[in-house]
């Protein structure tokens, strides 16, 4: 890719079309994206101690997933932010656990003692064995993964979060549980999954793939997944389908750590068609939406908190 073309867009000077140029080469291969992400970097190093510049608008185009992107995509990621993960002891038992915390706006890839893989999306925490014992394989989820859980009859394979355990044998299935945020959301890609309270053994829900369950006023509903691409935040992409603005700040706040509020009421029911990457940090996005929303924001630091009139 033409280095003065990354430059440009990121000056926000691009087409319609040269976005799209290079969103598609970006996916084409980690490579690819690893270029992006040092060209990138240089360029943010260039805006230290002046002012935020114009940037691109959002590239509204729709692709397949693509799973071998998915994977080495994902392990480029990891590789790149490994010294940003925290391996700190858990549990003090018989059983030797260890955790891993993801920072804002970042992702994690870790591979446990089955072969199972999970990745880990911004501010998780995967609590796990160091060795899978006992009959069953036990890990404890705070936030959002990405299972895909190897195959073993004789062991199941469950997932402990705040409300609910999730239990299989081998599938690949996506998981939303911040214990602080109120979404309890399931998707299952492949192969079969049992949802259940973490108070009983049986089973409320159970999916087929291409199902999600959602937890609406203190139950749980089964829907079809109605959009592949959200899945691709372990590309380190939020991907937008005409989703209100409300729902997209909770995003941004959670993914950031940052405190967002809305003034204009209006602005809440606006609705959302696109794609960011998290690696450009929230300002970036914001000035993004600027171009169709024409709101203005004070970012204040010291107190951690947008605010958005």
């Amino acid at each position: 890719m033409n280095k003065d073309l990354l430059h440009k867009y990121f000056a926000g000077e691009t087409t319609p079309e040269e976005e799209k140029e290079i969103m598609d080469w970006t996916e084409l291969s980690a490579d690819n994206y690893r270029s992006y992400l040092k060209e990138r970097k240089g360029w943010n190093a260039l805006l230290v101690n002046t002012d935020l510049q114009p940037i691109p608008q959002m590239v509204r185009h729709k692709r397949s997933v693509n799973p071998w992107i998915f994977s080495t995509v994902a392990a480029s990621v990891a590789l790149l932010i490994a010294l940003s993960q925290w391996f700190i002891p858990a549990k003090q038992s018989e059983e030797k656990w260890q955790s891993i915390w993801v920072p804002p706006g970042q992702r994690a890839q870790v591979t446990l003692d089955d072969g199972t893989t999970v990745w880990l999306n911004s501010q998780s925490t995967l609590h796990f064995p160091a060795s899978f014992r006992n009959g069953r394989r036990i890990v404890e989820l705070n936030g959002e993964g990405f299972f895909d859980v190897e195959e073993n009859k004789e062991q199941p394979f469950i997932v402990h979060t705040k409300k609910y355990d999730i239990e299989v044998l081998g599938t690949n299935f996506n998981v939303l549980a911040y214990k602080d945020h109120e979404v309890f959301e399931v998707s299952l890609l492949s192969g079969s999954v049992q949802i259940h309270s973490s108070e009983s053994t049986t089973p409320e829900v159970i999916l087929k793939p291409n199902q999600k369950v959602i937890e609406s006023s203190g139950r749980l509903q089964v829907e079809p997944i109605d959009n592949f691409e959200h899945f691709r935040w372990r590309e380190g992409l939020i991907c937008l389908d005409d989703e209100r603005f409300e729902e997209l700040i909770k995003k941004f706040s959670l993914y950031f750590d940052i405190r967002i509020t809305v003034e204009n009421p209006q602005f809440l029911e606006y609705r959302c068609t696109g794609k960011f990457r998290q690696s450009d940090g929230v300002d970036y996005a914001l000035r993004v939406l600027q171009r169709k929303m024409k709101f203005n924001y004070i970012r204040d630091n010291e107190s951690n908190e947008i605010v958005i009139k």
